[in-house]
């Protein structure tokens, strides 16, 4: 006699994520295997419509890091919107209503990884409903897009191993068997990601930076998915783990290797401005790096850094902010007041995320086989 198993409700599983009452409770919630593998292969099928450089019309909302600091995602996205502008002439809530870039970065070193990142591949799901619009005398079904999700450093495996998330599934699930499951099925997502977005043809956005290898946007556009291991091609890498730096001389682009990540470059303001003009863009906007007011400009406010975790790691006195795009292209700025101090073990302390060591890259390899077979 077989079990019918009940269809996924896409809808349900994302009333039950955005209802949050208790916070402290929150990391004792239960998801279960097939709540989270059936949320993953429908997000990976829409990743794989989208280009490795997606595209969106303005206006729209631009999210730098998260970093499992579900609160304040939730706070960010339930917020109401102003009638002030244009753009926002109805009050609703912003998660429903509006449409958004993140700038990746969803998991690690905060406490809630798993509701963070289940949040967002759902929203992504349930706002890519199927219209029939029609062209002529013919039907054609177009997908909306109101969520473009990228991926950033610590949606990479050798990176989530580290910095907490896969911790995180073995407290949480089951057994370890499970939460391994899960951790490879998330990073199978992830490997389908696309790189960057355009925004109204003229913002350019990542999660790391601009690369020597970025001549032009058909250059993203050509990098193919799925990437497990993003280090192999260099343009890939940079988009993902760039910073920005003074260094130099004035007029001229520079890259220099950046040590402070152990891998990848660091570029100057010339390169900003050599990149902007080569691109046909009017700004990049980025994210990567915690901010105390949770956004910077460089090379003359054509580059923006977006932090988008107020109170980073529990520990840091820090501003979050999201960029807004406006329909004509304007761009502002809203800061999110600092969080509440979250009771709890704190999470990893070390603020700036590092690349491991080859011998901790050939471990990682040596303790997911370990694990595969129950020997961890």
């Amino acid at each position: 006699m077989s079990i019918e198993r009940k269809p996924f409700e896409i809808e349900k599983f994302c009333k039950r994520l955005l209802s949050v009452k208790n916070w402290k409770e929150q990391s004792q919630h239960v998801y279960t295997r097939f709540e989270i593998f059936s949320v993953c292969d429908l997000v990976i099928d829409l990743f794989r419509r989208e280009q490795t450089l997606a595209e969106i019309a303005p206006p729209v909302r631009i999210v730098g890091d998260i970093h499992g600091q579900y609160e304040d995602l939730v706070r960010l996205l339930n917020c109401r919107t102003s009638m002030n502008t244009e753009d926002d002439k109805k009050a609703s809530y912003a998660f429903a209503t509006k449409k958004w870039v993140f700038l990746g970065d969803y998991v690690d070193r905060g406490f809630n990884s798993l509701e963070c990142i289940l949040l967002v591949f759902s929203l992504k799901v349930r706002t890519r409903i199927p219209i029939s619009k029609i062209l002529g005398h013919r039907i054609q079904i177009v997908f909306p897009r109101q969520y473009i999700l990228l991926r950033g450093n610590h949606e990479t495996r050798v990176i989530n191993f580290r910095y907490g998330f896969r911790h995180e599934l073995l407290r949480r699930q089951r057994s370890q068997q499970e939460a391994n499951d899960i951790w490879e099925k998330f990073n199978d997502a992830f490997s389908y990601m696309p790189l960057a977005c355009l925004v109204g043809m003229k913002i350019l956005c990542m999660h790391g930076g601009i690369s020597p290898e970025l001549v032009s946007l058909d250059a993203i556009r050509m990098i193919d998915r799925p990437l497990t291991d993003v280090n192999p091609i260099r343009l890939a890498q940079d988009l993902l783990w760039a910073d920005p730096d003074d260094f130099g001389k004035p007029h001229v682009g520079e890259f220099i290797h950046n040590k402070n990540r152990g891998l990848s470059v660091c570029f100057n303001a010339p390169a900003v401005h050599e990149a902007c003009r080569r691109l046909n863009v009017c700004m990049i906007v980025r994210a990567h790096q915690m901010m105390p007011a949770g956004f910077k400009f460089f090379a003359d406010r054509k580059l923006c850094t977006v932090f988008s975790a107020p109170r980073y790691m529990n520990e840091i006195d820090n501003r979050g902010a999201v960029l807004k795009v406006a329909a004509n292209g304007k761009v502002s700025i809203m800061v999110m007041k600092k969080s509440k101090l979250q009771p709890g073990n704190k999470p990893i302390s070390e603020e700036v995320t590092k690349f491991p060591g080859q011998s901790e890259y050939t471990a990682l390899t040596d303790i997911e086989a370990a694990a595969k077979i129950g020997l961890e």
